[in-house]
């Protein structure tokens, strides 16, 4: 009787393989493109992007090796980022420019209970028009809702102020009329600049991590080539309709998820869902393909 073969080895998940550097950099040009003319007309420079980069890449090599379980030293951190080693040693002494991590504001988180609570819905399940002052429900009685530490008439003046909302005397009635396309900051303010940042950086974050093999992403979009004007402007029509709803479902799931998750301790995630439609009038961007529509995704 001949003696059992020894067992393999468990297979090991192989590693995705890196992209090449020059394909990165080739992606990364067309990425950057509409960036970088964001910086042009705002007054930025090359010289002052690169050393608003320098301590951005040192921030972002020592997270690297510590991810990979390599010692964060100063010539590990230089040789990985390309930055100079006194520059990394100053870095050490003096500490990045601070990173303030931006709340969500009252503005916001009004918007959403208004959208979201049935209660201050209209039959289209819509944000309807509200009576500023008296019982539920009221723009008091939804600010209120929201907080106790913002006066709602310092709520209202802020949501004037970015031209979210009107007020109006609707029968006899001084009643405040929601912005239809939700929480959207006019152009040029602090808050469209915010949620710009902030929606980019999530966007990247999980594109990067499906490229480099983490845990799959949801990550898809939708692409058309070779339509008229009049296709263009109807299918824009059609993304927001599809992201109105789909807005709508996640708010309340989101809601119902975080006052049942509030006070745990293994709470400590966060998530952002978003979608986008861009339809450019001339050339911009490189189409993958002349007279096509497709998809691509990776979820």
């Amino acid at each position: 009787m001949g003696r059992h073969p020894r067992p393999l080895p468990a297979p090991r998940r192989a590693a995705p393989p890196l992209p090449a550097a020059a394909d990165v950099l080739r992606a990364l040009n067309t990425v950057l493109a509409p960036l970088v003319r964001l910086l042009l007309v705002s007054g930025i420079d090359y010289t002052r992007l690169a050393a608003e980069l320098k301590p951005l890449f040192v921030e972002q090599a020592q997270r690297e090796l510590l991810r990979s379980g390599q010692r964060d030293t100063d010539s590990a951190i230089s040789a990985l980022s390309g930055v100079h080693r006194k520059d990394i040693r100053s870095w050490r002494v003096d500490g990045l420019s601070a990173r303030i991590a931006q709340e969500v504001s009252v503005s916001s988180q009004v918007f959403a209970r208004w959208s979201q609570d049935p209660a201050y819905r209209d039959r289209g399940k819509r944000p309807r028009a509200l009576p500023r002052s008296g019982p539920a429900p009221s723009f008091e009685s939804l600010a209120r809702a929201v907080t106790q530490d913002v006066h709602p008439y310092t709520i209202l003046t802020e949501l004037l102020r970015l031209g979210l909302v009107q007020v109006q005397t609707v029968k006899g009635v001084e009643t405040v009329l929601p912005h239809r396309e939700g929480f959207v900051p006019p152009a040029g303010s602090l808050e469209l600049l915010e949620l710009f940042g902030a929606n980019l950086a999530d966007h990247a974050a999980a594109a990067v991590g499906n490229l480099l093999g983490s845990d799959a992403q949801l990550e898809q979009s939708v692409f058309a080539q070779g339509i008229t004007e009049e296709s263009a402007r109807a299918l824009g029509e059609l993304a927001r309709k599809l992201w109105a709803q789909a807005r709508a479902d996640m708010i309340a799931e989101a809601s119902r998820r975080y006052d049942a998750d509030r006070g745990r301790a293994e709470a400590t995630r966060r998530m952002r869902f978003g979608a986008y439609y861009w339809a450019p009038q001339d050339d911009d961007g490189a189409p993958a393909a002349a007279g096509s529509a497709q998809g691509d995704a990776r979820d």
